[in-house]
């Protein structure tokens, strides 16, 4: 069985349909990435697994569990976890404080209880430990009782890693993880996904432009191109597909 099996999907916003009858799975431990360009509907896709948006056909299950019968609040509870395409960072905030945000759903004290203090203060120092070491895992210690406001992009975007990886995730949703990042901070996310796969057994679904990186480190990819999917598989028959070089690879520069 696999872990998220994506069935028939349909998603329309009045006479704009968004998402186009889509059918993937992912098995436990892979990496998949969802590739395509503009428009072709991804991140409404991750919008429709984290239980943003609600689909007008199709189920989602993980583990063989309905997600849509879940509330967004629940979806973290389940061990899917996910970043945004936007950063979603309070910036007034320590960086730990942060990535502490990632926990919350799954403590007693909920993430509005514990910020005015009426949390349980040995459950919040677990929680401090517990993001501190996620920010060490990643390199980002030294920034922990900095305010968000005012890094560098790229440590921004390892501090919401970090804080999808403090929730204990089992589903890492990643939307454009390398955005806005040079190549060589490229080049180092992508051994980083790889190596908190490998560390954590996490399963991975990466929607990502930066075509060298999502080659490198997906066992699977799935392309999309105006709300369907026109090329499910191993990465090597996919880059070949002349459906993907048509709609996709062939204006791309890896």
């Amino acid at each position: 069985m696999a872990m998220l099996d994506v069935n028939n999907i349909t998603v329309r916003f009045g006479g704009i349909v968004a998402l186009d009858g889509l059918s993937f799975t992912i098995d436990e431990g892979q990496i998949c990435g969802l590739i395509g360009p503009n428009g072709a509907g991804k991140t409404t896709l991750f919008n429709v697994v984290s239980r943003i948006y609600d689909p007008t056909e199709g189920s989602v299950s993980f583990n063989g569990e309905s997600l849509l019968d879940l509330q967004a609040h629940e979806i973290s509870r389940k061990g899917v976890y996910r970043t945004f395409q936007n950063l979603a960072l309070w910036p007034g905030l320590s960086v730990l404080e942060n990535v502490m945000v990632g926990a919350h759903s799954n403590t007693n004290a909920g993430f509005l209880r514990s910020m005015l203090k009426f949390g349980n203060s040995a459950e919040e120092n677990m929680l401090k430990e517990r993001a501190y070491a996620a920010l060490t895992e990643l390199g980002l210690e030294e920034h922990a009782f900095k305010p968000a406001a005012g890094l560098p992009f790229g440590t921004l975007k390892r501090i919401e890693l970090a804080r999808a990886l403090i929730g204990d995730p089992k589903l890492l949703m990643l939307d454009e993880p390398a955005s806005g990042l040079t190549h060589s901070e490229v080049d180092e996310l992508a051994a980083v996904i790889r190596n908190l796969r490998d560390r954590y057994n996490l399963t991975v679904l990466l929607v990502e432009h930066h075509m060298r990186m999502v080659m490198a480190i997906s066992e699977k990819i799935v392309v999309m191109n105006f709300g369907k999917k026109i090329a499910e598989g191993d990465p090597n028959l996919v880059r070949e597909n002349p459906e993907v070089i048509e709609a996709y690879l062939g204006s791309q520069k890896a």
